[in-house]
């Protein structure tokens, strides 16, 4: 079998139009990653896609003599150069432990097979079959990376990329096996046939991962805008939306101490005066100060989050009442003995009303926090900076 069902296509003019695209595609992906506090991954990325243009760009020259050796070199350095910085592109997006003697190998291979079969032992086949082989153990290392998203919403973009490396893989695996004769097929296929497939697959593979990666950098950023919108701007802590958002996570935010909870309302007492008296901006340092011992005193499983105003909350699953009685009493505590700086040289002290929720079986976050905050007005009518506990229908004064 000779003829090809493929049009004739040139290989060269094709790889050229291959190398321009990556190189435009490697300046969106900068342009994209450009005042991006996580853009690292992007960037090389980006310098991936411009060596492995480079590569193709030295592939379609045709040179003869001496200068054809510097352009053989020139063209599989900078493709297995392409493939380091898409590893540590992945890796760098991922969080992931970098790896710099596997990025460094796929410089090796190609570089090995340059010093042996360019320049000791001159032998183009043996030479184009190291460096596949450098990107078949790429396409490895690439499968690998992507076993383990960094965000859940980004689990199915990887996955997409999983089918594809593999299905890449088994086409170079293929085309170069022909090329080194391993194939039954080889004696009745022309190479042109397994090029002009390759070339296409390439094309596609390679506009497939641009793609890919660009659809990761837009989910990532949305991922991290949702998250921002669940955070206070002022204190740090998750505001009301979020706060709803992590309990509503884990099948519920009791379920991790099977059903036990409390609830601790606060408010900041006299708030309004503080700010009549010093300026809002002596305001946000109070409300920055009790963000801040909120987070201090809090475990890792509480959610501490400023409702809105100087209204503030913490729900504790698997406390009972009198471990929140206590915590809101600590919390209390460094409130009365901290001084808050103003700008002028002067400092302010504030206190904090508290009401306490133990969340009875079955009973919705929603309704605790009504109890809570329910509790939480009545020590503002006994008179403030104190904590007041609700358990069903009754309350003690702690």
């Amino acid at each position: 079998m000779t003829d090809s069902i493929f049009v004739p296509i040139d290989i060269p003019t094709l790889a050229l139009v291959r190398g321009l695209m990556q190189l435009m595609l490697a300046g969106l992906l900068v342009y994209i990653a450009a005042g991006q506090e996580h853009g690292r991954g992007a960037r090389l990325w980006a310098a991936g896609f411009m060596l492995n243009g480079t590569s193709l760009f030295l592939f379609s020259i045709r040179a003869e003599g001496a200068w054809q050796s510097v352009v053989a070199i020139g063209n599989h350095l900078s493709l297995g150069a392409a493939s380091a910085c898409f590893l540590l592109g992945f890796w760098a997006f991922g969080g992931q432990r970098a790896r710099p003697w596997l990025a460094m190998l796929m410089i090796a291979i190609p570089a090995a097979g340059l010093l042996a079969w360019e320049i000791m032992w001159p032998n183009a086949r043996m030479r184009v079959l190291t460096s596949a082989f450098g990107q078949v153990v790429f396409l490895l290392a690439l499968q690998a990376s992507l076993r383990q998203p960094p965000r859940q919403e980004i689990e199915r973009i990887y996955r997409g990329l999983r089918v594809l490396v593999l299905v890449y893989a088994a086409i170079l695996v293929w085309s170069y096996a022909t090329v080194a004769g391993l194939l039954p097929t080889t004696p009745r296929m022309d190479l042109g046939y397994h090029r002009v497939q390759f070339s296409v697959a390439s094309l596609l593979f390679m506009l497939s991962l641009s793609v890919a990666c660009l659809a990761l950098q837009f989910a990532l950023l949305a991922a991290r805008n949702e998250d921002l919108a669940m955070v206070d701007w002022l204190t740090g802590l998750l505001n009301r939306r979020g706060f709803f958002r992590a309990a509503g996570h884990a099948d519920g935010w009791r379920s991790r101490a099977d059903g036990m909870a409390s609830v601790i309302v606060l408010d900041i007492d006299h708030f309004k005066r503080i700010n009549d008296n010093h300026g809002h901006a002596a305001g946000d340092r109070v409300l920055q100060a009790l963000g801040e011992q909120l987070h201090t005193l809090a475990t890792p499983r509480d959610l501490v989050a400023r409702m809105g105003g100087e209204e503030f909350c913490i729900a504790m699953p698997g406390a009972r009442r009198a471990q929140a009685v206590a915590r809101s009493e600590e919390i209390l505590a460094h409130c009365r003995n901290l001084r808050v700086p103003l700008d002028d040289g002067r400092s302010i002290r504030f206190t904090v009303s508290a009401g306490i929720c133990e969340v009875s079986p079955g009973q919705s976050l929603d309704d605790a926090l009504i109890q809570a905050d329910a509790a939480m007005y009545t020590a503002k009518r006994e008179g403030r900076d104190r904590t007041v506990a609700r358990a069903g229908m009754t309350h003690v004064e702690a």
